[in-house]
This record gives structure tokens, C-alpha cells and sequence, in this order.
């Protein structure tokens, strides 16, 4: 008798691990569609959350970084972002981050808004904060 895993409505009958590396893993699911019918299912597992963020200076202004972006061959602007372990706390990595990618520290952190990216094919989350009241830490 087989035992089968179920993912909400869906029935998982076979999974492959595909790849993985330190950031992601992909897996290929044969499964059973809540409709029924015979299908399957790529799934791309991250081993991080991402991380935003929105430092206010005292006049309002905020910072955005770029960069080459490889999946996409565009150069991107963006807020400073990043990414956290998902055994730590997700306000400690932003902090870590705020750091990294403008030189500033800060006492006032806001949780603004908590994200499922691309949910239809990843398990990627998202945090991004609001901060104020900046201090120049240094790049």
C-alpha cells in the first residue's frame, strides 16, 4: 500500500531531488492535481529569507542600490536588500544588511510588510522594514 504526502489538494505520488547548493534546491514532483488528472510539479526550495529595506533619513529621502542581476541580464535598481538565514531573526539580518549595502545603523525598525515571492513556484519570504533616525556607520 503506498503512503502519499499531500501538499493542500494536492497529492504527491514521487519526488526527485534535482539540485541543490548552499541557496536553493530544486525537486520534481510527480503528482495527482486537485482536478484529478496526472501532472507534475517543479519546486524551488530557498534557504533564505529576503530582506528589504527602507531607511528614512531625517528630511524623508531614502537610498536604493544597483546591480548586475544574472537571472534577469539587467542592471537593477533597488532598496537595499539582501538575505537572511532562516534560523535567524529576520530584524537581525536586516540590521546586518542596513549595514552592508549603505553604511548606516539605526535604533528605530518598523516591520512594513512581509511578502510570498513568486509563490506559485518558490517557498521564498520576504521582509522589508522601515527604519529612521540614522547613524553613519561607514562602508
Amino acid at each position: 500500500m503506498n503512503t502519499y504526502i499531500y501538499k493542500g489538494d494536492w497529492q504527491i505520488v514521487d519526488s526527485e531531488d534535482i539540485y541543490s547548493n548552499p541557496w536553493i534546491s530544486l525537486t520534481h514532483h510527480s503528482v495527482v492535481t486537485p482536478g484529478g488528472t496526472n501532472g507534475i510539479y517543479g519546486e524551488v526550495i530557498f534557504k533564505n529569507i529576503a530582506i528589504g529595506i527602507i531607511p528614512l533619513d531625517d528630511q524623508g529621502y531614502t537610498w536604493r542600490v544597483g546591480q548586475f542581476r544574472f537571472p534577469i541580464n539587467s542592471y537593477s535598481w533597488e532598496i537595499p536588500e539582501g538575505g537572511g538565514l532562516l534560523k535567524d531573526d529576520p530584524l537581525s539580518s536586516a540590521q546586518r544588511e542596513l549595514k552592508e549595502e549603505v553604511g548606516y545603523t539605526t535604533e528605530v525598525w518598523e516591520l512594513f510588510l512581509e511578502m510570498d515571492l513568486s509563490n506559485s513556484v518558490i517557498n521564498k519570504r520576504a521582509h522589508v522594514y522601515f527604519t529612521e533616525g540614522l547613524t553613519f556607520f561607514g562602508t
